[in-house]
C-alpha cells in the first residue's frame, strides 16, 4: 500500500513539472529593445490604415524571447510629416535564440492632418497612448475592424480632437456603434449632423472640413412664412437655406447641407426665423 502511494506522489510531481509557464524574459516589444534584449528595424509599408508595418526583431540573446505588441502602442515616425501609427492589433509571439523574426503590424494612423506615410519609412517604438486610445485600440482589435475607415475617422476623433461627427460616410451601424463607443468614454455629446473633409493636396491624408450635412427639425408655432440660414458666432449669416417659405403650424424636419470650406472652423448656428424673429436654433460646430 505504501509503495502505491509512493507511485502516484511521482506522478504528481512529474505532471507539475510539465505544466508550461512564461519565462522571466516575457516582455513588450519597448522593454526589451531598452533591455538591450533585441534589435529592431520597423518600416512602413505605405499607407496609414490596416497592415501598414513591418517590424524586423532580432534576438539578442541565446534565450527564447516571449515578447509583446500591445494595441494602444504608438509607433513614432521619424518624419515628422508623415503620421504615427496607433497599432490596433495585439500580438504575442516568440523568437527563438540568436533568430530574427518578422511581424506584420496593423495599425491606424493618428495624426490626422499629416502626411501618408510612404513605404520603407522608418519608425521607432513609441509610448503607449493615452487611455482613450487604448481602449479604442483594444474595441477596435476585439471586434477586428482592422481596415475599416469608421474605426480610422475615430481615432482622430481622439488623437486630433475631431469632432464625432466626422465619424461618418460608412456602414450605419458601425458609425452608430463608434460614435456610441467614443461618447461614453468621453462624455462628449453625439451630433445630429456629419462632417465630410477634403484632401486638399497629396501630402496631407484630410484637409479641411468641406461640408456638413445633417437634419434640422424645427417646430413652427403658427401658419405662416419661415426662413432658415446658418450663422456664424456673430450673428453673421453665412448660408441661406431658404427663405419666407409658407408653413403651417406643426413639426418640421429639414435635410441639410452646410458648405464650409471658405469657414474659419467653430461653431455655427442654424436658426429658423419667422416674422423677424429667432423661433428655434441648433449649434453645428466643426
Amino acid at each position: 500500500m505504501k509503495s502505491f502511494q509512493s507511485i502516484n506522489l511521482i506522478v504528481l510531481v512529474l505532471s507539475i513539472t510539465e505544466v508550461p509557464v512564461f519565462t522571466s524574459n516575457a516582455c513588450s516589444i519597448e522593454d526589451a529593445a531598452k533591455k538591450g534584449l533585441i534589435k529592431l528595424s520597423i518600416k512602413g509599408k505605405g499607407g496609414y490604415i490596416g497592415d501598414v508595418i513591418e517590424m524586423r526583431i532580432q534576438n539578442l540573446t541565446s534565450k527564447k524571447l516571449d515578447l509583446s505588441l500591445e494595441a494602444g502602442r504608438v509607433l513614432d515616425s521619424k518624419k515628422n510629416c508623415e503620421q504615427d501609427i496607433l497599432v490596433t492589433q495585439t500580438q504575442s509571439f516568440s523568437v527563438t535564440a540568436n533568430q530574427q523574426k518578422i511581424l506584420n503590424v496593423w495599425g491606424m494612423g493618428c495624426q490626422a492632418h499629416n502626411a501618408v506615410p510612404q513605404n520603407n519609412s522608418d519608425y521607432t517604438v513609441g509610448k503607449l497612448a493615452d487611455s482613450t486610445l487604448i481602449k479604442l485600440a483594444n474595441y477596435i482589435d476585439e471586434n477586428k475592424k482592422y481596415t475599416s475607415y469608421t474605426a480610422q475617422q475615430a481615432v482622430w476623433t481622439i488623437s486630433d480632437n475631431n469632432s464625432l461627427a466626422s465619424i461618418s460616410g460608412g456602414d450605419k451601424l458601425e458609425v452608430t456603434n463608434f460614435r456610441k463607443f467614443i461618447s461614453k468614454m468621453t462624455g462628449r455629446t453625439i451630433p445630429s449632423y456629419d462632417i465630410t473633409y477634403v484632401q486638399e493636396n497629396d501630402n496631407n491624408v484630410i484637409g479641411r472640413v468641406s461640408k456638413v450635412e445633417g437634419t434640422f427639425d424645427y417646430t413652427v408655432p403658427v401658419n405662416g412664412k419661415v426662413t432658415i440660414g446658418i450663422y456664424d458666432s456673430n450673428g453673421r449669416l453665412v448660408q441661406l437655406l431658404f427663405q419666407d417659405v409658407p408653413h403651417t403650424k406643426g413639426k418640421c424636419k429639414l435635410h441639410y447641407t452646410f458648405k464650409t470650406q471658405d469657414l474659419t472652423p467653430g461653431a455655427y448656428y442654424a436658426k429658423m426665423n419667422m416674422n423677424g424673429k429667432v423661433e428655434q436654433e441648433m449649434e453645428i460646430e466643426f
